[in-house]
């Protein structure tokens, strides 16, 4: 199942989002982020959405460059063009990950038209996207899938706890435990 984040203005754009997220769903894509697009509160100028649970910023903003990181592609929704400061960064970090980013209209910002690439239609992009190879799995990240990241690294570190107990032989032990860093790393973030 391809899996995509979506980015917008939520100030300009919160309708054209909350369609592009439905559009996606339809279309058989597991849409990371924003989940459940909906304004529930907001912090100043900063919108809160139903799929964010926590109300801090960093960490709101945190779950979304993580989620773009674990996507497929990131949807970025300007109809008039305007991407304002919040998506431009998203915008960068999905190439700086290598998450290519599609839209039906180029923002209007001259550099980042050299990042999105103009499809007609999302059903047009799902089209492109299902005949590309699969991206490897990723290990869940805890600020993406809270459940699922706490459930690896606790299989994780029950295999720890036995090879630091001794029970497996001491030839695999030192990469086994390169290996459970290393997922660890990953499903957590640090």
């Amino acid at each position: 199942m391809l899996k995509a984040s979506v980015s917008g203005s939520f100030h300009r754009h919160m309708p054209a989002i909350y369609t592009a997220v439905n559009e996606l769903r339809a279309g058989g894509v597991d849409v990371l982020s924003p989940s459940d697009p909906r304004v529930v509160d907001h912090l100043g100028e900063f919108l809160f959405v139903a799929s964010d649970k926590l109300r801090s910023v960093k960490l709101v903003q945190d779950r979304h460059f993580e989620a773009i990181k674990r996507s497929d592609f990131l949807w970025v929704v300007c109809p008039d063009g305007y991407t304002g400061a919040s998506t431009s960064a998203e915008i960068g970090a999905a190439y700086a990950t290598g998450i290519p980013a599609f839209s039906t209209r180029l923002p209007l910002d001259t550099t980042l038209q050299h990042y999105v690439r103009r499809v007609p239609s999302i059903d047009d992009l799902l089209t492109v996207m299902r005949s590309r190879p699969a991206r490897p799995i990723m290990a869940p990240h805890i600020l993406v899938d809270p459940d699922a990241a706490i459930e690896t690294s606790h299989v994780v570190l029950d295999r720890m706890n036995g090879i630091l107990a001794g029970r497996w032989p001491q030839q695999t032990a030192d990469r086994e435990i390169e290996n459970a860093r290393a997922i660890l790393k990953g499903t957590l973030g640090f």
